[in-house]
């Protein structure tokens, strides 16, 4: 039921945005869109979004961004050469992936049975993709326009307002591509099956920005105190992370041993980490979420692997 009624929320989201652009459409003749979509007055947190919502468990997902806070404003350009992110390097070898029911008592079903997982040898970006970084990949013409504007000196900002092909648009332009779940979450918890990033310790707003830690996200990075055992940050909060796999509930149940790369089809695929509006429960190493491809959330981002 919770589910049905996040889909309805949505839909009644996407309503909203229709009129707004039937308004806008109404109100002007002629409407220009930003090559960047870039705003120097915009608000790159939006309006809503925030995995997870005030609700949390199993059934109370929300999206990590609304794609109600997507706008045409914007008509300055965002203008960067900067260089995609280095990387922390993860070795190859087993972990146990699924929640820990021994330090985690909101284990949702999605979760579970935790499994042990091998994986080869990879590299994850240190830190979520930033606007600079993502400007500089439209300036090359190998990417496109975010759905929202962006506040130009907010650089060091996570990279929003995207959809999941022009996320992967980005890593390919990097040299990369995204992370599977299973190589993020590795990276998010390391191989002792811990429930955050920095450990079994509460989360706080020294660790992660969450749901009463700020209004939107904060230049990625700015939290040092929750990085990953492999030494990434913002692997729990700031924005909600797409990761490469198709979503299924179910698929811990029959997923490979070796390298699993998720299912072989799917509708929706997966978004991990929660966002800084997510409540605790979504910031945990092994919480899983499912988005749309479609969806452009003010709070939701990615980082990319290799």
């Amino acid at each position: 039921m919770a589910r049905r009624l996040r889909r309805a929320g949505t839909m009644v989201e996407k309503l909203a945005w229709n009129q707004r652009n039937l308004f806008v459409a109404l109100a002007s003749s002629a409407v220009l869109i930003s090559a960047l979509g870039c705003s120097s007055s915009g608000d790159s947190s939006g309006s809503s979004g925030g995995t997870g919502g005030s609700s949390g468990g199993s059934g109370g997902a929300g999206k990590g961004g609304s794609s109600a806070t997507a706008g045409m404003e914007g008509n300055d350009v965002c203008t960067s050469d900067a260089a995609p992110g280095d990387t922390v390097d993860v070795p190859a070898g087993s972990f146990l992936m699924g929640c820990n029911a021994d330090v985690d008592d909101d284990c949702d079903d999605d979760e579970k049975p935790q499994h042990e997982v091998n994986l080869s040898a990879f590299s994850i970006d240190r830190t979520e993709v930033t606007q600079d970084q993502y400007a500089a990949c439209v300036g090359a013409g190998a990417c496109t326009a975010p759905a929202c504007p962006w506040d130009c000196s907010h650089g060091d900002y996570p990279a929003t307002c995207l959809d999941r092909g022009q996320a992967e648009s980005f890593c390919n332009w990097a040299g990369k591509r995204l992370p599977t779940e299973a190589e993020w979450e590795k990276a998010a918890r390391g191989t002792k099956a811990l429930k955050f990033p920095w450990g079994n310790d509460a989360a706080d707003c020294t660790r992660t920005n969450m749901a009463g830690c700020g209004e939107g996200p904060m230049p990625v990075g700015s939290l040092p105190d929750g990085k990953s055992p492999y030494g990434a940050l913002d692997m729990a909060g700031n924005v909600v992370e797409m990761v490469s796999d198709y979503y299924d509930a179910s698929y811990y149940a029959s997923s490979p041993t070796d390298d699993p790369t998720g299912p072989d089809s799917g509708t929706r695929y997966g978004g991990r980490g929660g966002g800084y509006k997510s409540e605790t429960v979504w910031q945990r190493a092994s919480k899983r979420d499912w988005y749309d491809p479609d969806d452009q959330g003010a709070a939701l981002g990615f980082r990319c692997a290799l």
